[in-house]
């Protein structure tokens, strides 16, 4: 009880000490813990899933540290990364909690203590409507010039909005959040079967959809390349290919400018 209460007396230290703070609850006896840790949290709700996600990395990194390994210090370590107006009175009752569970016999080891802190944790910091603002989000996401940006958004807001990414409606929202252009060209795939009894997985989108979008780029830089030529030949381009108005699956078409 004397290891949990100095712990605790530790993690509520002074609000300037931060740093002196965490090195000393980050020093067990096994050794120190490694990788970056996560900012200080300040109750910044718009915050709190960058703040859960730094500390699961650095958590994983230390997995085997004792700090990390007892859920009690764990808890204790999480706490003195939280400082703030906002969290100070929340950090505060978790403290009062955790004197409790160890006045009333409750083992550091016991997992408990971190399920039900955790559990706290997002019920007090988690956006509650974050899931329906993202599911929002994307179904007006729209494909822009960034392929790498469009998906990396796509699947950030299917997580955020907890919506299975081979699910049959996720599947339509990404073939209307590409450009047209894009979307025709991988149906007229020669590997894309709509009668198939097994339809693509998101997996198989993506992959084709980059395939696709690579031909296109590898198509324009070529008529870029040759843009001189014609030109010298006085011929001109009767349209042009973009992704970003279904381009993708268009032929170039050239004509004379005397036509």
């Amino acid at each position: 009880m004397e290891g949990q209460q100095e712990e605790i007396n530790v993690a509520t230290g002074q609000t300037q000490q931060d740093a002196q703070r965490i090195n000393v609850i980050t020093s067990p006896s096994n050794g120190a813990l490694k990788g970056n840790p996560p900012f200080i949290f300040n109750g910044d709700r718009n915050k709190t899933t960058k703040f859960l996600l730094n500390w699961d990395l650095w958590h994983a990194v230390n997995r085997a540290n004792d700090t990390m390994k007892k859920p009690f210090s764990r808890i204790v370590t999480m706490l003195s990364y939280m400082d703030g107006t906002c969290v100070d009175a929340w950090k505060g009752e978790q403290l009062l909690k955790l004197q409790e569970a160890a006045d009333n016999g409750v083992q550091e080891t016991d997992e408990n203590l971190w399920t039900d802190y955790i559990e706290r944790f997002r019920n007090a910091f988690v956006n509650q409507n974050r899931r329906s603002e993202a599911y929002q989000e994307l179904c007006k996401l729209k494909q822009g010039d960034s392929l790498d940006d469009f998906f990396t958004k796509f699947k950030q807001l299917t997580h955020e909005a907890d919506v299975p990414l081979d699910n049959k409606g996720t599947i339509e929202t990404l073939k209307h959040a590409m450009t047209q252009g894009l979307t025709s060209a991988i149906i007229n795939s020669p590997t894309y079967d709509p009668t198939a009894k097994v339809s693509w997985t998101f997996k198989e989108w993506e992959e084709q959809a980059r395939k696709s979008h690579l031909k296109w780029k590898v198509a324009a830089k070529f008529t870029q390349r040759h843009q001189g030529l014609f030109q010298a030949f006085k011929l001109a381009p009767r349209q042009v290919n973009n992704p970003g108005r279904g381009g993708y699956g268009r032929n170039n078409n050239w004509r004379n400018k005397n036509d």
